[in-house]
């Protein structure tokens, strides 16, 4: 009887902790990624900028475009404002890699690579 009592104590708290881990595993994935950019940098910003596009449009195909958020600082700056003041960000173009409550994943902040961009989404199942 003890032992059938034991027992269960064990199986509901491997089931708790158990259910924990899965929780905290389904955070970590990407549910949604935001980019703001600027359509009117002009001088080496431009070169930046224009970087980076090109890694967004290369990394950002098929299925993982519905994760991508673009938003231009220059024509739509009240949809930059909050994340650039909770993310403190001080220079465009920026790359959010968000989990599905909004917390920071990742993020590339005036340089996107391409490359490390494409092994951080592999990285996060996207």
């Amino acid at each position: 009887m003890v032992k059938a009592k034991i027992g269960i104590v064990v199986i509901v708290v491997l089931a708790i902790l158990g259910a924990a881990v899965l929780t905290s595993a389904a955070a970590t994935q990407v549910s949604q990624v935001v980019y703001i950019t600027r359509s009117q940098a002009c001088g080496c910003s431009a070169k930046s900028v224009k970087a980076a596009d090109a890694a967004i449009a290369q990394v950002f195909t098929g299925p993982r475009q519905a994760l991508l958020k673009r938003i231009d600082y220059d024509t739509d700056r009240q949809a930059a404002v909050p994340y650039i003041g909770e993310f403190r960000l001080i220079q465009l173009p920026a790359l959010l890699v968000l989990d599905s409550q909004g917390h920071l994943l990742w993020s590339a902040i005036g340089t996107v690579d391409p490359n490390k961009l494409e092994e951080k989404m592999k990285g996060f199942g996207a």
